[in-house]
Parts: structure tokens; sequence; C-alpha cells
């Protein structure tokens, strides 16, 4: 006899989980021992909630309810008390509706039952008489963890080594780490415990400098922290002891990209990069472990680009674009920063184009259109855009970088996000917004050429009070090129005028760096960006680095290299835009590219080396790449695709090898 599944979900309004998460989790931030909460606008969820199902029996049905916060349940209508969250329902039509309300946390229910089982086919409204699909699916929420209570696996590491100063020691554990701290063995005369944690050797021994440290009273033998910390070194006071360890908090990911080659060098930043993201990819994808750990969306944008080479974790894009945008009406740049409403767009589009996911682009393309619309509604008498009291226009960190005015880099931002939002709008079939937007796009891309510089070959910076500041830096460049802002041959000056200009200002952070190699890349530069990789991301491997830094100047020696923002310790030395490499290698090396229709196209390039081979996760499977002295072999485990190799493209049929050789085209690959 068949088993009947009746377990149900957890289930909860749509974008609640997320915007709730997110809240809980950013308040988690601590400098010592004092709270550092996010300085921007922070939403929460819905506190009073209902969940309405309507179905037919055809015999008896025994439904179990549990909810986190206090529901009560009514049946045809009517209250049902006594029940204890156990109901049964007799043969015949039946509406459940389940009020969940939840004075702190978010409102969610599980029922589990045959036929009344609580998954997405049970409706929600906050009650504003509007009636939803219930949301529920999310990885986080599964064995021990629910919606409240999400609980990340942890990994026990032992240190490495001790190292000794004098009589000061520290604990090595060789890497970095996102880790509670277990202590067992303490002396029954200890009164507290104080933790120092180091990302660096020098900063757990600097007591009095480290950024993060925290005092626990001792109330037995051991000891467990409660909120994990970042750290590879860890200093241990006011205590003797028998043995401490860390218990690394990770997200676990099931696929992962791999890269080996010719150059063992490259193989370790490939490595080190991915390490790097995995650790900065939570229940979000956050800015960096040490500091601030929070979602910005600049971060956030590169943050997904990686992904998509490296995990393609589509649940944790989700959750970080939901988490970040917060409630429409949308009302307020994200993260104060008129970019980063900007990067959430083209990253909304950008998941669409990696995923084809039309449920979620469905679902939440009014949200796209929400911001926009209050940017265009922010634009000035030319339409174009300009930083309002209370905005944050930041592109970069840059000494003597003045952003008021009509910024040329803010204008293409805005032009890409109205080009993609009208793409994404006409696969969907919204003809009004397709139209309204690949107008404006339209519009705005004209207005740019105001910053063209015909003698320079370049664009200037801004315009301030009509009149242009005649200053080229290379971020408006850099984008004109990435995203084709630009004809081609324009593309092509920009590149000598300033990518390779030592006359234009340099870009110092890897936040930056990410998109001008890109362009490089993207311009067919590939050796010297290779060159690159080795020299900056190789540097800090000579350094020691176990994940990749916010920022690295091989200039820098002793202390002065681990100090930013005035702080001796405030660089954080595992940050996502450090590990640029992986989209770097993943895009123009492996050569991977979605073709837009849930397809990919493959153009390998190996450069200066003489082999390689890359796997990285798509979709549903992945795609092997393999370059040799004699040709190139790619295979695919789940979707088709195009392989295109020395000008000539060749079918890649899913399931089966395509091989091309120099001197000859394998059988089971022919061109098209």
């Amino acid at each position: 006899m068949r088993k009947i599944d009746t377990a149900g979900k957890w289930i909860w309004y749509p974008d609640d989980f997320e915007i709730e998460l997110s809240a809980r989790f950013m308040m988690r931030r601590y400098e010592r021992d004092v709270p550092i909460p996010p300085f921007w606008k922070q939403y929460s969820c819905w506190r009073n909630v209902k969940f309405v199902k309507k179905a037919v029996i055809d015999r008896e049905e025994r439904l179990s309810v549990t909810a986190e916060g206090i529901f009560n349940v009514t049946i045809d209508g009517a209250f049902v008390y006594g029940a204890g969250g156990e109901y049964v329902l007799p043969a015949g039509e039946h509406e459940v509706v389940v009020t969940v309300a939840a004075e702190k946390g978010l409102p969610a229910m599980k029922a589990d039952g045959e036929t009344f089982r609580s998954d997405g086919s049970w409706l929600v409204t906050c009650n504003d008489h509007k009636y939803l699909p219930a949301a529920f699916n999310d990885t986080l929420v599964s064995g021990d963890s629910t919606p409240n209570h999400v609980k990340l696996p942890t990994e026990v590491c032992m240190p490495l080594k001790e190292i000794c100063r004098g009589d000061e020691k520290i604990y090595d554990f060789g890497r970095q780490l996102f880790a509670f701290v277990e202590i067992e063995g303490i002396e029954s005369d200890a009164k507290c415990v104080r933790l120092y944690y180091g990302e660096s050797e020098q900063e757990a021994f600097d007591t009095e400098g480290c950024e993060l440290s925290a005092v626990f009273e001792v109330n037995g033998p051991s000891l467990l922290t409660d909120n994990p910390q970042a750290f590879r070194y860890l200093s241990v006071k006011g205590a003797a002891f028998r043995s401490v360890k860390a218990l690394h908090e990770y997200l676990p990911q099931p696929r992962q990209a791999t890269f080996r080659s010719s150059d063992p060098l490259l193989d370790e930043i490939f490595r080190t990069s991915c390490y790097t993201l995995q650790l900065t990819t939570r229940e979000f994808i956050i800015d960096g472990i040490k500091r601030d750990r929070w979602v910005w969306s600049g971060d956030a944008y590169q943050g997904y680009l990686m992904d998509y080479y490296c995990f393609f974790d589509c649940d944790v894009v989700r959750r970080t674009m939901i988490g970040l945008f917060g409630r429409e009406p949308f009302d307020l740049h994200i993260n104060h920063i008129m970019d980063y409403t900007f990067y959430w767009i083209m990253g909304f589009c950008d998941y669409y184009r990696y995923t084809k996911d039309r449920a979620f682009a469905e679902r939440n393309f009014s949200k796209a259109v929400s911001a926009l619309e209050y940017c265009i509604s922010r634009t000035d008498e030319n339409g174009l855009m300009q930083g309002k009291e209370g905005d944050w226009v930041f592109i970069d960190w840059a000494e003597n970088l003045d952003n008021t005015g009509e910024v040329c880099f803010e204008q293409m931002l805005y032009a890409v996000s109205l080009r993609m939002t009208a793409q994404l709008a006409d696969v969907l079939g919204k003809e009004e917004e397709a139209k309204r937007y690949g107008a404006l796009y339209a519009d705005v891309t004209q207005k740019l050429e105001w910053f063209w510089d015909e003698k320079r070959g370049a664009y200037i910076h801004s315009f301030k009070n009509g009149k242009p500041d005649n200053l080229v830096l290379r971020y408006a460049n850099i984008f004109a090129i990435l995203y084709d802002l630009c004809t081609p041959e324009r593309q092509k000056r920009i590149v000598k005028s300033v990518l390779e200009s030592s006359d234009v200002q340099a870009i110092t952070t890897p936040y930056m760096r990410f998109y001008e190699l890109a362009a490089l890349m993207k311009m067919g530069e590939k050796q010297y960006v290779m060159e690159e990789i080795r020299s900056y991301w190789g540097g800090m491997l000579r350094e020691g680095a176990t994940t990749f830094w916010e920022t690295y100047d091989s200039r820098q020696t002793g202390d002065e290299k681990y100090a930013m923002y005035g702080r001796r310790y405030g660089k954080s030395l595992c940050h996502t835009w450090g590990a640029g490499p992986v989209y770097l290698l993943g895009k123009y090396i492996t050569g991977l590219e979605p073709d837009g229709k849930g397809g990919f196209t493959v153009t390998p390039d190996k450069t200066d080396l003489e082999w390689f081979t890359a796997t990285v996760p798509f979709l549903e499977g992945e795609v092997t790449v393999s370059v040799r002295p004699e040709g190139v072999s790619v295979r695919s485990t789940h979707v088709g695709g195009v392989l295109v190799w020395k000008g000539k493209r060749y079918r890649v049929i899913a399931g089966k090898e395509t091989s091309v050789t120099d001197t000859k085209e394998d059988k089971i690959c022919s061109s098209i």
C-alpha cells in the first residue's frame, strides 16, 4: 500500500522570512562589547497573518497544527476550542483558517495532514484583503531549523599551533574561520573569560586594538560562545583551562567550481577565492565576516556574479535580493546609496538571465519597477541622476573623489538599469514597461554624449551646475565598455586613453578593480589580466593569506597593511569583493555564458596556460571545459549549449562530450 505523505512544511507570508532574517542577521554585529546595528532603513515582517485553504476530502482526515507565535484555527467559519493543535475533519468540503500572530519574530505555521498539509497550496494574507500563495521553500528551514531559529551546521576545528610572545600566547587555527569558541576544563576559581579575536597574528596579540573581543562569565567547567566571530588567531585570558576549539559555522554548498591548470599559483588563487566566497556567503551574501557583517547591495551584486561561477546557489541570491529590498513602495535608496539601488535592479535582471527562473521574475518584477520609478522621480531637469539630501553617491573608496552634480558613472548605471528592465519586461510580456523604459534608456544614452571628450577619447567624470569638470577617471569608462554603452571603436580608444594610461588615477580597491579587469578581459587584454591576478592576489598569498582581503597594497609592511578607516585592524581580511578571480577565470578563461535560451555558450581561452580543466555549476548540473595543447573538450550534464573554438561553433549535447582537436573534429562533434 502506498504510504501517504502527511508532513507539512513551514509556511509564511511572502518575503517576510527574508526580511525578518535579514534584520536579525545584521543585528549580530558587535565591535568589542558595543552593538553596531545598520544605519539604514530596516523593515520587519507582518506581525499578524492568516493562512487559508479550501479542499474536498473523501474520508476523515486528522490535522496537526503548530506555529511560531500564538495561533487560532477556524474550520468552516467556527473557532475550534480546546483542540491543542489537533483537529479531525470529516469527509466533505472544508475551509481551514489558521491565524498566527507574533509579538516578536516571524508568524509561521506548519500543518501535518493528508490534504491539508501546509505547502504552497495555502493562501495567506496580512489582513489587507489580498491573498497570496504562502511561501515555504527555503533551504535554510529544514532539519532542526525553523523560520525563527535558523541553524547553520558547524564543524569542529582545533588549533594547529600555539604562538608565544613572552608570557602572551595565542592559538592559530591555520585558516580564517567564522566560528563559535568552546572552552573546556575551566578551573573552578575562574570568574570570567576574555576572548580576543584576530584575523592576523598581530591583531590577536593586540588586546587594546583588536576589532573583536568579548567577556563571558564562567558558570561551570565549560563555555560555549553564543555569537560566531571571524578569526584565525585567538587569545584567551582570565582563566586556566584544558582545551579550546572552534565550531566553524558554514552554509553547505552541494556544488563548487574547480579549476586546475599548468599554473599552481593560479589554481591556489582560485581555491582561495572560492573559500573567501564560501565564508561570506551565509544566510545572505555579506561584505566581510569580521567588521561589517552586513548586506550591502554593491558587494552583493558582485557576489551574485561570483556565485554563478562558483556555487550557482540560487537560494542565497534570491534571499539576499529580497532581504535587501524590503517592502514596496520603494522610497529610499538601498543602503542609502544611489549606485546600490541600480546594482539591485541589475542583479535582479541578471538573475533571470542566468537562471531563467520566470516564476521569481514575475513575482518580484514590481520591485524593480518600484525602485526604477523612485529613481526616475528624482531625476533633474535634464532627466539625469544627481545625489539629493540623504543620498550617498559612493562609486568607490578613492581619495578626492567628488561625486556631486551629474556624475557620468551614475548615468551609466541608470541607463543599464533601464535597458535591463525593459528587456526583462519584454520577456515577461509587460509591454507598457518595456516601451517606457526602452524610451528612457534611449534618452539617457543619448545624453551620455555630453560626457564624451572626443579629443581625449574618454568620458569625463561629471557636470556641475551645467559645466563639465573635464576630469577623466576610470569608473565611467570601465562601465561604458562592460555594458556596451558606446561603439566598439570607442571602447578600443578608452582602453588606450584610460585603462592603459598611467596619467589616469589608478583604482586601488578590489571592488572596482573587479570591473576594470573584467573590462580588460572583454577587450582581449587577457594576458595582462592574468599577470595582474598573479601579482595582486598572489601577493596576498605570499603574505600568508588564507582568504582575500578588502584591499591590498604590496608596498605596505608590518601592521600598516592591516589598517583601514583610521583603525589599526580595520581592514577586512575576508571580503566578498576580494574573490573576483572566481568570476574572471570562470567567465573569461573558461568562457562560460548563459545563452538567453536556457543553455550556454562556452568560448575558452587558455592565454599563457599550457592546459586547464574547469568545472562550473550551471543551472541544475555542471559544465566541464578542458583545454590542452591538442584541443578542447566540453561536457555538460544537464543542458545543451554551444562551444566556440577558433572561430567555429560546435553543438554541445547534454550528457555527451564534445571534442575538437587542431587537426580534426571528433565524430561526436559537428560544427554548426
